[in-house]
């Protein structure tokens, strides 16, 4: 390519833009040049709030991307971005049929763990935590030994074999997967008095150890606010009393096993009921202060299939993106008053529950993908478990043929560009602008990463860094509702095997515009001090 030639990326909504890119510069539009330094003595000396001493700033940038400070407010866990793969993938059994597929569930087979191109996929978000549960996780029987024939025995509803497990330990071991899970809690294992009885988990875990399944941390049920296989008139009382037993036989069995609860939901945005069964205070109370992670599952809505009628065009609006905000800071401060200092893990968000809507799959949901993550990376050790990598229609990749999403390719990217040192960004005025910093992992220069979000459908913004030159991640797409995404104007798509294209930055000086519904990632040199460690 012809490096001072421009060219015009795909836009959707009917949204026409340039983004120009050369040796010189990267423009807004004609006109909205940066300003440049004429000689090495025109910058400034110091440092202001990490910003590089010589500095070229584009006055006409709606915005002028800076961090606020020298040091990090937050480090995130290595695996902040993670997935869920369900415990009924893995057995095999019903599941949410995707749209295209009809009406509600459908019975699947297990997941082939051994594919090759799954398990490459699977590399380009490496490392991360690989969640094993939900709700059919409640009532699945562990059988390593294959005594029940794949029958499964009163009280159950699913069977789980050694040869299954085995495969997710050799799985999440090939993609530099970490395991969490969470046991059987329903009438299965409970004794006639209803009391939860260990012996299941004890098996599981004991199995896990023998057999090299990296199992790290473990929910002891999942969602326990909504009352799934669980008995009924399951309360808090319940918990306390079956936690007890549970801390105590993985005290035994595998002391450094991370115990990670509630699992809370329905506190504040109701998803399946108009309130949970057991409120989150109760169980914190319950527990008597013995999680090591605090968890709660977030997702803004529910999909059609359990009888929303939001359509897409709530998508990308402020409310809709923000709701996050409301949950995350109700269990934060249960948090900081039962668990001070232990780490926020979101162990199931998507687009909605049950399944996802039909836009779930669609270039629309990556604003809403972006823009959590950035909400979400705000305290020590946090992590985010997207629901799933590949079931129905919320998933990362298509589960036929394995198709990456346009969400997985943002995934990809924040994976690579925004690390675990979180910065605080520098106020700015822009509406329907969100901007998160990290520092970039890996770089053999210091630079800090920005991911800036554009959520309006009509506005094109621009934004400058402080330095005057970056490295420009633009993902657009030719339409809100398409399948596909692009990194700088070209389609991205995976080799048959799975192996990932490159996915190279445009150097930039000046001004950077980000379209209608885009996401920009902006890579700037720094000597902020966090990123100098």
């Amino acid at each position: 390519m012809d490096e001072t030639a421009s060219y015009s990326l795909p836009m959707h909504s009917g949204a026409s833009s340039r983004f120009l890119i050369g040796v010189a510069a990267v423009l807004a539009t004609a006109g909205l040049l940066a300003g440049c330094s004429g000689s090495d003595d025109e910058g400034g000396s110091g440092s202001d709030g990490g910003r590089p001493s010589s500095t070229v700033v584009a006055s006409d940038a709606d915005v002028v991307l800076a961090v606020d400070g020298d040091d990090a407010v937050a480090h995130v866990d290595d695996r902040f971005q993670s997935y869920n793969i369900e415990m009924v993938e893995v057995t095999g059994g019903e599941f949410w049929k995707p749209y295209d597929s009809g009406p509600g569930k459908v019975t699947r087979p297990p997941i082939d763990l051994t594919s090759e191109r799954l398990r490459n996929l699977a590399r380009g978000l490496g490392p991360a935590y690989i969640r094993v549960s939900g709700s059919w996780a409640n009532t699945t029987y562990f059988d390593p030994e294959g005594t029940s024939g794949g029958v499964k025995p009163e009280g159950f509803g699913g069977v789980l074999t050694g040869d299954q497990w085995k495969g997710v330990g050799d799985f999440a071991r090939a993609v530099d997967g970490e395991v969490v899970t969470s046991f059987a809690s329903g009438t299965g294992v409970r004794d006639a008095a209803g009391v939860w009885q260990p012996d299941q988990a004890r098996s599981l875990l004991e199995f896990s150890k023998a057999n090299d399944v990296p199992v790290v941390a473990a929910e002891l049920v999942n969602e326990p606010s909504i009352p799934l296989g669980v008995p009924a008139g399951y309360d808090a009382a319940a918990f306390g009393r079956d936690f007890t037993t549970f801390k105590e036989m993985v005290d035994d069995v595998m002391p450094d096993l991370r115990i990670v609860g509630p699992g809370a939901v329905e506190d504040v945005t109701p998803i399946i009921l108009k309130g949970p069964a057991i409120p989150a205070e109760d169980m914190f109370k319950a527990a008597d202060g013995d999680f090591d992670v605090v968890s709660y599952h977030f997702y803004p809505k529910v999909s059609e299939r359990c009888g929303s009628k939001e359509g897409p065009e709530v998508a990308l609006t402020q409310e809709f993106l923000s709701r996050i905000e409301t949950d995350k800071d109700f269990y934060e401060g249960l948090r900081d008053q039962y668990q001070p200092d232990a780490p926020m893990w979101v162990t199931e968000i998507a687009q909605a529950a049950c399944g996802g809507d039909r836009w779930a799959s669609t270039y629309r949901d990556v604003i809403r993908y972006v823009d959590s993550n950035g909400r979400l990376a705000t305290g020590d050790g946090d992590a985010m478990f997207h629901n799933t990598l590949a079931a129905s229609d919320y998933a990362l990749l298509d589960e036929d043929g394995l198709v990456p999403r346009p969400n997985y390719w943002a995934a990809v990217l924040w994976h690579r560009l925004m690390g675990p040192a979180v910065l605080d960004v520098a106020h700015h005025p822009a509406p329907d602008l969100s901007v998160y910093a990290h520092c970039t992992p890996g770089a053999e220069d210091p630079s800090v990463t920005y991911a800036v979000v554009n959520s309006s459908e009509t506005e094109t913004r621009t934004v400058a860094t402080g330095s005057g030159s970056a490295e420009v991640y633009l993902l657009t797409s030719d339409s809100l509702d398409s399948g596909s995404i692009s990194l700088n104007g070209t389609v991205l798509a995976a080799a048959d095997d799975g192996t990932l294209p490159p996915m190279e930055a445009e150097k930039a000086t000046g001004s950077v515009e980000v379209p209608p519904a885009s996401v920009a990632f902006v890579v700037e040199p720094t000597d902020v001090r966090a990123c100098s460690r």
